[in-house]
């Protein structure tokens, strides 16, 4: 009995995922219809109900979210945050969210790397800019630059895109002490 239990939300998730299936096929059949009203009365209907949903969620959003802890519970959870992002209403702006990634990807990563910056091009293009520590060899490289473009894909679906750019450390500055021109006529002088 536990089992059946447990195996109902994978049910309904294969179950929801059928049907998504099936409504971009009716979508993709409207498209290749012969009547270009049909196709756009029902893209209408879907843009409509579309825009209900999200007049609702922004509703909910703005009697429940002024508490912190509902705010951050619908930021996490994985369904609810993918609905409201759909709607361009995640409950938390995306430049507190980029701010809250890279602090995370500072601490997770501490140990190697030497530096991490993001910068944000042209409105919601966003730049990692990563230096490993001076022993990481290719393979510790290539394997950063997945995890970190992958960690910051997940954090940030709605951003457009992410760029992962790994950089050498610039070399150590070295102070190069020249003897001064008195130091060195005494010197000269002490040894004659």
């Amino acid at each position: 009995m536990t089992s059946a239990v447990a195996s109902l939300p994978a049910l309904r998730d294969a179950e929801f995922e059928q049907r998504l299936a099936r409504l971009e096929g009716l979508l993709a059949e409207l498209s290749g219809s012969s009547d270009p009203a049909l196709e756009q009365r029902a893209r209408e209907v879907v843009a409509t109900v579309l825009e209900l949903h999200r007049r609702g969620l922004e509703r909910l959003l703005e009697l429940t979210t002024a508490e912190n802890t509902v705010r951050e519970a619908l930021a996490h959870d994985p369904e609810l945050s993918a609905l409201l992002l759909l709607h361009g209403l995640h409950p938390i702006p995306l430049a507190e969210r980029v701010e809250r990634t890279l602090a995370s990807l500072r601490e997770r990563y501490r140990d190697r790397l030497e530096q991490l910056t993001l910068s944000a091009e042209r409105g919601a293009e966003l730049t990692l800019r990563a230096v490993p520590t001076k022993n990481a060899c290719q393979s510790t490289r290539r394997a950063l630059h997945k995890e970190l473009e992958e960690a910051l894909s997940a954090a940030l679906p709605d951003v457009e895109s992410v760029r992962v750019e790994l950089r050498d450390a610039p070399p150590a500055l070295v102070t190069l002490r020249v003897p001064s021109a008195r130091a060195s006529g005494h010197a000269a002088r002490g040894s004659s």
